[in-house]
């Protein structure tokens, strides 16, 4: 493997703070086998900000640091990022804030104060977040590297010759060169080492093609007839093809060459007097030059490079501000209008309730049907609007949980007393199994309901004179500790357990992944014998995931469906932000 392939394959390295080592445990799993840019990883683990510090002074190439901030103290993880952004003055290392503790460090205050590039909670960096997360972190930290190369390259060519390197164009850097030449061949122990003050600085492509870059002394006025004459002996002459005799005695041709190419030469002439160290001097001068020459074209291209760059930030930007200009106008839209859709649609909801009533009074009772279908569907419409403002709140991030402690038995009598008209429409039959002595729930009332019916609704538009079952259970399971009791006696937690069971047409394997997106439908060709929006699924998950729990879905294509709603006894308001 040579030397350039060595380094590709060098890893990136990744330093994981955490006082809690079941992290680190599961951070390893995570990202076992990462690669980006075909390097792998390097983890550097700490249980404490101090052995942080030790690590960040040994290891200064650090790409991307994960750090809890309650460890040893309440601000431990804090004070480290002061000591990487300030006294190591690091600022390519990419930081990223893990916590869960939001209540000690809010999201908002950390971000305005800190030198920060990301900010997660520990609920919320899963393994397909962690490697996302990661994979943009080194992005970044790439990217910023390769930009401080550059900088720091450009800054030495800079410092190594001023009078080199501060050209405004390339035509005012040979004529530099030239002057310089013919300014050494004129110095010396007595101040005449040559009476040299015609020349002329030739760059070269190939034996036919060559440019006059800079001119001086009699060549200042010569035609270019003459001067091109002169450049193609010199270049014969270079080549092999003419000997030293074809030029006068008093011309010398002087290469110059970068990375053993020639990129062009010298020609001086009246240059009698120069000894072989007046020409060694003058080839270490061309040496410096040409290296000046390369450089400088990378300056020029470095340059160009970050001007398309900046053009391409700003457009970038622009489009940004413009994107969250249209998400604002559209949350904003969805909510006034599904706002002022609802009032009438209650309306309409409540007289069919109301004529339903006379007409069981007066013994209509054949009006009954139609007035079942206008009330259900009025119903559902007005599901379909409460979807719409639920994805607007939570898209503009105000969604909030309104906890209850409320028992579970009676949710569910409310919910089967929704859910039998749409059983009867389908043909399906419902199955409830549950005990009485499930308990107390404390959670938000409303939105599990939404969840519920939300699930039940689909399992009764994919089936068809079939089964639907709902089975509820409450389980005291572990809950995961660390240190060296975790086997030992560990606590308990009180789950909740919703199962739905359909006998429908099922979900293919690969489409499971995509059945909790926004507007989706597990096959799109569905869309058309199945209505609905696409969006319980993916409110009903992020309800679950804002109070705690999780949902979990297992499928047989042409057999039927399972979706099991886990949910804690007690849901703890973190008044968090949920990935949407």
């Amino acid at each position: 493997m040579d030397k350039k392939l060595k380094e590709q394959r060098l890893p990136w390295k990744i330093l994981i703070v955490d006082d809690e080592p079941d992290i680190h445990t599961l951070t390893r799993l995570g990202l076992n086998n990462f690669e980006f840019a075909t390097r792998p990883l390097q983890l550097f683990e700490a249980l404490s900000a101090q052995t942080a510090r030790e690590i960040l002074v040994t290891e200064a190439d650090i790409a991307v640091a994960i750090i809890d901030i309650v460890m040893e103290t309440d601000d431990a993880g804090l004070k480290l990022i002061d000591f990487i952004r300030k006294e190591l003055n690091n600022r390519l290392t990419r930081l990223i804030i893990r916590t869960g503790q939001q209540e000690v460090a809010p999201a908002k205050e950390i971000i305005e104060h800190y030198d920060i590039d990301d900010y997660k909670d520990k609920t919320e960096l899963t393994i397909h977040k962690l490697y996302t997360t990661i994979r943009s972190a080194l992005k970044s930290y790439h990217d910023l590297s390769t930009l401080d190369t550059n900088r720091k390259a450009l800054k030495k060519i800079l410092d190594v010759a001023p009078e080199l390197y501060h050209p405004q164009s390339i035509h005012q850097f040979f004529s530099g060169v030239l002057e310089q030449i013919i300014g050494l061949c004129n110095l010396g122990k007595h101040s005449l080492i040559s009476t040299v003050s015609h020349g002329l600085l030739i760059t070269t492509a190939d034996t036919q093609n060559f440019t006059i870059q800079s001119r001086a002394g009699r060549f200042i006025q010569t035609a270019d007839s003459e001067a091109k004459m002169i450049s193609k002996i010199c270049l014969d002459y270079l080549y092999g093809n003419l000997t030293e005799t074809s030029f006068s005695a008093n011309a010398v041709v002087i290469p110059l060459k970068g990375h053993n190419q020639l990129i062009g030469f010298v020609y001086l002439e009246n240059a009698q007097h120069l000894s072989q160290a007046d020409y060694d001097l003058i080839h270490i001068m061309t040496n410096q030059c040409t290296a000046a020459l390369e450089n400088l074209k990378l300056y020029f291209e470095l340059k160009e490079a970050n001007q398309q760059t900046s053009y391409m930030l700003t457009i970038a930007e622009q489009a940004r501000k413009m994107a969250e200009a249209a998400n604002q106008a559209k949350s904003t839209f969805l909510a006034k209008m599904s706002h002022e859709l609802r009032t009438p649609l209650n309306a309409i909801i409540g007289y069919s309730d109301m004529i339903q009533e006379e007409a069981i009074d007066s013994g209509c009772e054949e009006l009954l049907p139609d007035l079942d279908k206008v009330h259900l569907a009025g119903q559902q419409l007005l599901d379909v609007i409460s979807n719409i403002l639920d994805i607007s709140k939570i898209e503009a991030g105000k969604l909030e949980l309104n906890l209850t402690e409320f028992p579970v038995a009676t949710l569910l009598s409310e919910v089967i007393s929704t859910m039998h008209p749409l059983m009867k429409i389908e043909g399906n039959v419902l199955q409830v199994e549950f005990s009485q002595e499930l308990g107390l729930l404390y959670a938000d009332y409303h939105k599990l309901r939404q969840i519920l019916l939300n699930i039940l609704n689909n399992a009764a538009k994919f089936t068809k004179q079939g089964q639907i079952a709902l089975k509820v259970t409450r389980q005291t399971l572990p809950t995961s500790v660390t240190g060296d009791n975790a086997t030992i006696n560990p606590p308990l937690s009180e789950w909740f357990f919703f199962q739905i069971t359909d006998t429908g047409i099922g979900i293919a394997p690969d489409k499971l992944n995509v059945i909790f997106e926004a507007f989706a439908q597990a096959d799109n060709s569905f869309t058309r014998e199945y209505d609905g929006t696409g969006l319980g699924l993916t409110i009903s998950e992020y309800f679950c995931r804002a109070m705690g729990g999780q949902i979990f879905v297992s499928s047989i294509p042409g057999k039927g469906s399972t979706f099991t709603v886990q949910l804690p006894s007690r849901v703890v308001s973190t008044n968090q932000t949920i990935d949407f």
